[in-house]
């Protein structure tokens, strides 16, 4: 089981570091480890407009396999100039899951998880989930 630890990712601009500081790992089955991005710009904003990303894990239904949920939520909040109170105006979802069968070699679930994950990260699947339009 891998020990809860800020996440280090790089914003849109692909050079620049953010910080998504650990908040709560895991209290055990189903309950989820988030993260919260506490510093830089998000610092000035209220915790509840902060970007966070949770990931719970548990058995599926059958006992056959591990499965891992994650949500990630970026708010847009926006600050009246008035009463200096921000608001959300919306905000960037992304959830999934993921299935690992139990009778699998490690080396392929591993192979399986990694892959996947860098095809999230490449720039056609980042493209396509901006514009919100699958390549054509």
């Amino acid at each position: 089981m891998p020990t809860m630890a800020s996440i280090t990712v790089k914003k849109a601009d692909e050079t620049t570091n953010i910080v998504y500081d650990a908040l709560t790992a895991s209290g055990g089955e189903t309950s989820p480890a988030v993260w919260r991005q506490d510093t830089g710009a998000a610092a000035g904003l209220p915790v509840g407009l902060r970007a966070t990303l949770s990931l719970s894990t548990k058995w599926n239904g059958a006992k056959t396999a591990r499965q891992g949920s994650f949500k990630y939520e970026r708010p847009y909040a926006t600050q009246n100039s008035t009463t200096t109170l921000f608001s959300e105006s919306s905000r960037v979802v992304i959830s999934g899951l993921a299935t690992m069968p139990i009778g699998m070699p490690a080396s392929e679930i591993s192979e399986g998880v990694r892959q996947a994950c860098n095809l999230l990260a490449s720039t056609l699947i980042k493209q396509a989930l901006e514009t919100g339009y699958s390549p054509a």
